[in-house]
């Protein structure tokens, strides 16, 4: 298992936290999605042979965010 943290613009209430995760919970491989409003963070524990960063990016994007960096 490895975790992934993202920075991501735009998130401003629960219905944000909320459309971030069922995205990124809908990845094969992703175990557990922590996203924090007041960082403006995501973190995602993944597993490696499934899944990886540049799955996570694209996924944020369609739900409508910036990520970061």
């Amino acid at each position: 298992m490895q975790t992934a943290t993202l920075m991501v613009e735009g998130m401003t209430c629960d219905g944000c936290v909320k459309a971030i995760t069922r995205a990124l919970e809908a990845i094969p491989g992703v175990h557990a999605v922590r996203v924090s409003l007041e960082k403006g963070s995501v973190a995602i524990d993944y597993d490696p042979k499934e899944t990886g960063p540049s799955n996570f990016a694209p996924s944020i994007e369609a739900a409508g965010f910036t990520v970061l960096g």
